[in-house]
Parts: structure tokens; sequence; C-alpha cells
């Protein structure tokens, strides 16, 4: 019988991380068949500017199945124009709006991971409890404190003095791995997400990723405001992160196993080099042009 999951996981990726959310992909597909049926999530994606090859990947796994449930096309256009992702990355308000629309569609337990963000699977045995344990909102700490990561133009914006927050040396949340119960906490996701859609708000005058960190900042002030705190390591939940540099391996060795099932047309192929070509400083998995595998091999005896 079909048991409805409890708890929503939702992702995102563009053309440039299209690499990093296909090993996710995997990386789930294995966890969640480990799981009993009652703790197995639903999983969506959100496709935050992904072309014609990668949508094809999406299409063809999921008629395999048991990799996602879900797939939506982000509407920019139904938001500010700054959230263009192709502009300082949308400033990373695109996530706050994410998390909205799916807390409105699944209310419930919902889970946002960056796709280089792994849970292990004995997380979600657990997750009931600890969401219980927690008051409903759960992210480890991340690297900095809220000062280190937060422009002064939030305190401004929302009419605080950042002295009240100077002798508490708070601890950021983790922007890659944010769970809420809803029936607890989705006035945190609509706050997060109407500081999101005021771009004086999420990405001050002045502010940058070199100062700011937009998403993960709000969240981390509006959490402390709400007296709630992130100072649990990730490990603790077992969350590994920045898994992203790893995506090209996972994706050769688990398609070796399961059986390639996706083979590029020439104009794939382009597309795919062309991608190589624009994003130098990320991974784009490729095993078909000329070379391209021998250097793939080459890069894992490398690390």
């Amino acid at each position: 019988k079909n048991i409805t999951p409890s708890f929503t996981i939702v992702t995102g990726a563009s053309a440039n991380h299209f690499c990093e959310l296909q090993s996710w992909l995997y990386y789930m597909s294995e966890t969640s068949k480990e799981l009993r049926e009652q703790y197995k999530p639903k999983i969506i994606v959100y496709d935050l500017g992904l072309i014609d090859y990668q949508k094809k990947i999406l299409n063809l796994l999921k008629e395999k199945g048991g990799y996602f449930d879900e797939i939506n096309k982000f509407n920019f256009d139904k938001y500010p124009k700054f959230w263009d992702i192709n502009e300082n990355r949308g400033e990373y308000a695109w996530k706050p709006g994410i998390i909205k629309e799916v807390s409105m569609k699944y209310p419930g337990i919902v889970i946002w991971l960056d796709s280089g963000s792994f849970l292990s699977g004995g997380f979600f045995t657990k997750i009931e409890r600890l969401l219980v344990q927690y008051d409903g909102f759960i992210s480890p700490k991340s690297s900095g404190k809220l000062l280190d990561w937060t422009h002064p133009g939030v305190f401004k914006y929302f009419k605080q003095d950042i002295k009240d927050f100077i002798d508490e040396n708070y601890n950021n949340c983790n922007g890659a791995a944010i769970i809420f119960d809803t029936n607890k906490t989705q006035y945190l996701i609509d706050q997060w997400y109407e500081c999101a859609l005021v771009k004086e708000c999420i990405a001050p005058e002045g502010s940058s990723r070199e100062n700011h960190r937009q998403d993960q900042a709000i969240l981390t002030y509006l959490a402390i405001n709400d007296k709630r705190f992130c100072n649990d390591h990730k490990s603790f939940f077992g969350l590994k992160t920045h898994m992203d540099y790893q995506c090209a391996r996972n994706i050769y060795y688990y398609d070796k196993l399961h059986g390639e099932f996706y083979f590029p047309s020439s104009e794939e192929l382009e597309e795919i080099n062309r991608l190589k070509e624009i994003y130098l400083d990320h991974v784009i998995y490729d095993i078909w042009s000329e070379g391209a595998l021998e250097r793939l091999l080459t890069s894992f005896t490398e690390h």
C-alpha cells in the first residue's frame, strides 16, 4: 500500500551544479532503499535553469523510478527581479522562496538540502524525535559567527541595535541543511520569505559574499530572535556538506554498477562542451568527449 511520506526533501540546481544534483539523487536513492516505508522521504527537485541534456537525464531517471517524486521549474518571473540567479546568484533569495512554496503545498516536515549536502539514513529514523526536542527547527552550526557573516544593514532594516548581538557570540546556522516542522515553525519560514522579497533586507547595500551570507544570515538572525540557536555540529545529525567535489566520481561508479542509461546526441555533446567552457571552476560531468574519460579517471587518482 502507498504510505504518503511524512516528510519532504527539497533541493535545487542550475546548469552549473547538475553534476552535484545527479550525484545527490543517486545518494538519496541508495539511502532511501535502506529505509522502512514510513521513513522514505518525498523528494522534490527545483530546476533553477537546467539545460536540455540535463532535463533529459532527469526524465530518464524519472522513468527508472526511485530518484525523485517531482520536478518543478522555479518561476523566477513571479518574484522580484533581483532573484535572477544569473545576477549575484539571485542573492540566494530563491531558497526561502522555494521553501515557502513547498511548505504551502506539503505542510509538515520540510527539509532543504543543498545538492552537496548528504544526510545519513539514520537521521530519517530519528527526525520526528529530534524535531520535538528542537521544537520544530533544526539547522547545524556552520563556520563563523552571526556577526562575521551578517551585514550591518540587516540590523538597520529590522531596526535592531547591533550591540544586542555583540556580547553573545552566536553561531551561524547552516544554509545547506535546514529542517522545519511547519506545524510549529511556519511563521519562521514566512518571516524568512518576507525578508527575501526585499533586497534591503536579504542583501543590503554594500553586502557581498565577502561579508554576508544572504539566506543563511537572515535565517540565523530570525532564529536567534526566536530564541533558537544552531549550536550542534553537523556530524551530530549525520550530515556531510560540500560533497560537491566528489560528484563526477560518484556518478561514474554508480552508472558503472547500475548500467549506463544516457548517451548524448552530437547536439547534446556540444551543449556539454559549451558548459565546460563557460564554467571552468565547476565540475561538468563528461565521459563522452574525446579524451574526457581518461582525464576523469586520472583525476580520481590525483585526489
